[in-house]
């Protein structure tokens, strides 16, 4: 086979993010008893540009737990403390591992022939909490978390520890993501072969590179095992 070990993204790549994390935002304000009809996308754009700031260096992992609760409480009348709300938040998220379609069978094909390493720029709390509620556990060959090792996507650090246990050079490992920033840019800098999951039809950015592009996630096995 081309490659030797496979490794993942997590969220938007095997788990439906959007769906778990509006899960626990909507539970989370209910509580607060922030009843705004927006509150979602008030907390969701906050959210996503302290996670821009953490691949940009600017944050760092357990800065964006507290930073956009702190910002969400200054911008917006939520009640109660935004120090307690962040802790909440991250018991609630790590109750949900609701799976995208086709990612349990595509991980299992892939599985039974490579060794499968996820890697995931979640907090280790929220992750692993999530993890253990998820059949994907059972079929990986470990999970590389990047609190839990003090590196975040896109250092190449990060791709590079998740293969050490397996012994397997980057050149012989394929990384499958739809983040640009993160997944694609990281595997470039790893020297690993990417394969951009693209279900939305984005444009890579120039300086940005990825050896396949899919659509289907069900498109990646065929790639994975090819000869």
């Amino acid at each position: 086979m081309r490659y030797r070990a496979i490794l993942f993204d997590n969220d938007d790549t095997l788990m439906d993010f959007q769906a778990c994390n509006r899960n626990a935002v909507n539970q989370l304000m209910d509580e607060l008893g922030y009843r705004d009809p927006d509150r979602y996308e008030q907390y969701e754009a906050i959210n996503l540009q302290c996670w821009a700031e953490l691949e940009q260096g600017l944050l760092t992992q357990s800065q964006v737990r507290l930073t956009r609760f702190l910002r969400f409480f200054e911008h917006y009348p939520v009640p109660g403390d935004a120090r307690e709300a962040s802790e909440r938040f991250a018991y609630l998220l790590g109750q949900q591992s609701i799976l995208l379609p086709h990612a349990l069978d595509v991980v299992r094909q892939i599985a039974e022939a490579l060794p499968v390493v996820i890697v995931t720029n979640g907090m280790t709390s929220i992750q692993r909490n999530r993890f253990a509620r998820s059949p994907l556990t059972d079929l990986v060959s470990g999970i590389a978390i990047s609190e839990e090792l003090g590196i975040s996507k896109p250092r190449p650090e990060l791709f590079l520890r998740a293969l050490e246990p397996l012994g397997v050079a980057p050149r012989d490992a394929l990384m499958i993501g739809d983040g640009i920033g993160s997944d694609i840019r990281g595997a470039n800098n790893a020297g690993i072969d990417a394969c951009w999951y693209n279900p939305h039809g984005k444009t890579l950015p120039e300086g940005v590179h990825a050896e396949y592009e899919i659509s289907d996630i069900r498109q990646c096995v065929d790639i994975a095992l090819r000869a």
